[in-house]
Order: C-alpha cells, then structure tokens, then sequence
C-alpha cells in the first residue's frame, strides 16, 4: 500500500515542476524566451541596462536582429539586406514604468548607415489592460496605443501593442483599418533551450 502512494507522490512532485516551468516567468525570463508564430521563430536574450536582443528566424530562411530598450522600443534592425538604427532623442528610462492610464512621448530620428532622417515623434498611451493566452500560458498585457508623428505634427502611423510587463516584451500587435481590427500575435511560448514537443 505504502509503495503506490509513495510512487504517487514521487510522479507528481516530478511533474509539476516541469508542466510549470513550461511557462517562463518575470523570473525565468530573465535567461530567455522562445516565441513562435506560423513558423516564425523569436529568441529574446535579456542583454544590460534593460535592453534586450532578439533574434527573428523567418520560414524562408532569413534572420534578423533587432535590439529593444525594455522589450517595447526597436533600438536597432539587423539583417542581410536592411540596416536602420532609431537614435533617441529623448530619455527611454522614462518612459518606464508603464501603468494604466499612463501616457508618455519619445522623440528619436531613424538612421541609416548612410543617412539620417527627420526627427519622428511617437506618442505612448496606456488604454487598459488584458489577460493574454499563448498556449498553455497566460499573461497580463498592457494596451499601448502608438502614435507616430512626423515634424509637422502630422499623424503617420498607429497600432497598438499589447506589451507584458512580466516578460518585458510586446506579445501582440493590434491593428485598425478602415474600421475593421486585426490582432497579430505570437502563439506559442517557452523558455529558451527547451525543445517543443513532438
């Protein structure tokens, strides 16, 4: 009797660790994380000084590299035919920390290695919060609406991203056209170095 209850409690203690360990936590995250998308691959390395790296593999081959600020701001975009730089104008730290209702502004100027362009001014609101699936894991999102401004004020651009402060990376983007909302999203998550299951 004592031997089935023993191996009982010795295969749960075995399993519950690992089934939650599947899901890579403020914690965890800090040594990496896989996200994937209809075989689009996104490793995110935590690098220095909140910046995080992260490196995009592409169904055709292709590889990119893009440094955030903080998992929210594209820093830098690497790849074989493309290379642009976002130089700040404004202070990234304070931005952060991002809360419900919470609105901030940067300005930067997108570079090139050859060029660089006119000053761009994004506008950061925080609309709410939401609770996000990506497999069998669950995170708290917040909604940040991005507005991008040209240096006559004009309105260029808008999408929302829905950014996890847990993982310190956006999960999602949302987009409006012509009334109709389309949400672009990873769907699945794990830690970095775990293989996926068959």
């Amino acid at each position: 009797m004592l031997r089935p209850a023993l191996f009982l409690i010795m295969t749960t203690t075995l399993i519950l660790p690992a089934q939650a360990g599947d899901c890579p936590t403020a914690q965890t995250a800090k040594l990496g994380f896989v996200l994937e998308r209809r075989g689009t691959t996104a490793e995110i390395r935590p690098a220095s000084d909140h910046f995080v790296h992260v490196v995009n593999s592409y169904p055709d081959g292709k590889t990119q590299n893009v440094i955030y600020y903080r998992g929210l701001f594209p820093v830098s975009r690497f790849d074989d035919t493309a290379r642009s730089i976002n130089i700040p104008v404004s202070d990234l730290r304070t931005v952060f920390p991002l809360e419900p209702k919470s609105r901030r502004a940067i300005t930067y100027a997108p570079a090139q290695p050859d060029k660089v362009g006119a000053l761009i001014s994004l506008e950061l609101a925080v609309t709410g919060q939401e609770q996000m699936q990506l497999g069998d894991c669950s995170y708290k999102v917040l909604v940040v609406r991005n507005r991008y401004l040209n240096a006559a004020g004009k309105v260029t651009s808008e999408y929302t991203d829905l950014y996890s402060p847990e993982l310190g990376f956006v999960l999602a983007k949302r987009y409006d056209e012509r009334g109709t909302q389309t949400t672009v999203r990873y769907e699945t998550i794990r830690p970095l170095g775990k293989t996926s299951p068959l």
